[in-house]
């Protein structure tokens, strides 16, 4: 039964892998996420092969089925950064102290502690300084969700940090 699902399998896709293949390296960007994106919508189709109804359609649910996970990849990654310490420098200004750095840095490793949706929050409220309402509209959710938080992952914080200079640096930077 199942060698006669993938041979059936086969007889669909082989006809449109190149062109398949194409479009998953126009909406990836690259060959190396091209790549991964062909493999995971070809096992995906795979695993639910058999409950396609209408086998003609195999095509639009092929190319739906790489066009949504590619939206799923993107929507994961649109807030991931590695922030280095020239990217930290431009987020505040640091006067080139070395301790205030120091004390910045470990704010700030504090806040990517934090669950992803909270210290996403905080970072889009408090130095992309985006309003509670276009945060709401990112993560969805609703308008007291990302007020709760915002303001939780702001007590979080400063209960993580060590010293009253930290504190009185995160508060700096917790506050409008």
């Amino acid at each position: 039964m199942e060698n006669q699902n993938n041979k059936e399998f086969l007889k669909h896709y082989e006809p449109v892998h190149d062109q398949f293949c194409k479009f998953c390296r126009a909406i990836s960007g690259n060959p190396v996420d091209s790549d991964d994106l062909i493999q995971e919508s070809i096992l995906n189709v795979i695993l639910s092969f058999d409950k396609i109804k209408n086998k003609t359609a195999f095509k639009t649910y092929l190319y739906s089925v790489a066009s949504n996970l590619n939206k799923m990849k993107q929507r994961r990654n649109k807030f991931k950064a590695k922030f280095s310490e020239e990217e930290i420098n431009q987020i505040i200004d640091i006067s080139k102290n070395p301790e205030y750095l120091t004390d910045f840095m470990i704010i700030y490793e504090k806040i990517l502690s934090l669950p992803s949706k909270t210290s996403e929050s905080i970072i889009l409220y408090y130095i992309s300084d985006l309003s509670v309402e276009q945060i709401q509209k990112i993560q969805g959710g609703t308008i007291a969700g990302v007020k709760s938080r915002i303001k939780r992952g702001r007590e979080k914080v400063l209960s993580l940090l060590n010293t009253k200079k930290q504190v009185k640096m995160a508060l700096m930077l917790l506050t409008i």
